[in-house]
């Protein structure tokens, strides 16, 4: 199936990711054609369009997950980077031996991101990936992006740059989680999605598409359930945005990063998306 064939009713039509061992891409996969027209927003919206055209060359399937459908697991060895497409998927890490009911979000990707290119050189996964709802994925194979790598130090260059935006999230992760209190750690993430879904074109007006549950809402600010219950209703009540069926309705956009103390510039987003410092 073509980049270019994916209407609705193709899209349906792709049979479902099945999550295993081994590498879930069949070696007879079609290639995906166009895809740097078709999606190149988010994070990867700045590799330049030769590096797109050697993307979109050899990416080797489109394809769909379920809902809360694991991409691949803790120790699994894919043979494919994804680069997601639409939805959101989450990493989860868990103690070993503990069961992955117990496990621990720690990121959130948005379409746009490679949500395992430091797969390439570690070769084996340290955590899961999860879809927080219905997602796309495009898969690149290890060897085809070793290759363009190894051709083009420029092109090396710009994909490493996606790692190091990511560890740059995951080290606020790691602050909001330990260095904020509740309310501004909550209207931190908030307007952590707000931007990062705003450079992929996801945001319309003040509604931010956020399919997570108040128990994944407690994992990513370090809070229990309870307590995310307040906090989301002292959010509503002060009117600077209301979380509910799956989204956040931002009321008051200013107020919010005032509350969080928030300043962008840790993810490097384009210059239309980033607001102002405070």
């Amino acid at each position: 199936m073509s980049a270019r064939d994916l209407s609705p009713a193709a899209m349906e039509e792709a049979p479902p990711l099945q999550r295993a061992s081994a590498d879930p891409v069949r070696a007879k996969a079609p290639r995906a054609r166009g895809l740097e027209a078709f999606y190149r927003r988010g994070m990867v919206r700045e590799l330049g369009g030769a590096l797109w055209r050697q993307l979109a060359e050899a990416c080797a399937e489109i394809r769909r997950i379920e809902a809360r459908g694991t991409l691949w697991g803790v120790g699994d060895q894919p043979a494919h980077c994804a680069l997601l497409l639409d939805g959101l998927i989450a990493r989860y890490i868990a103690a070993p031996g503990q069961d992955r009911a117990a496990r621990l979000m720690v990121a959130v990707h948005v379409p746009g991101d490679f949500v395992d290119l430091d797969a390439l050189p570690l070769t084996q996964l340290s955590h899961d990936l999860v879809g927080l709802g219905p997602c796309e994925i495009a898969l690149f194979p290890h060897e085809a992006l070793s290759r363009i790598m190894e051709q083009d130090a420029g092109h090396a260059r710009r994909l490493w740059r996606l790692t190091m935006r990511d560890a740059a999230i995951q080290r606020r992760w790691t602050y909001r989680a330990g260095g904020l209190r509740a309310l501004p750690a909550m209207a931190d993430f908030i307007c952590e999605m707000d931007l990062r879904l705003q450079a992929c074109g996801k945001v319309h007006g003040a509604r931010v598409p956020l399919p997570l549950t108040q128990a994944d809402l407690a994992e990513v600010s370090g809070l229990s359930t309870m307590h995310v219950s307040r906090v989301l209703r002292e959010l509503r009540e002060a009117k600077l945005c209301t979380v509910q069926d799956g989204a956040a309705l931002l009321h008051d956009r200013a107020g919010l990063r005032r509350l969080a103390g928030f300043d962008p510039s840790y993810m490097s987003l384009p210059a239309e998306v980033t607001p102002p410092r405070l």
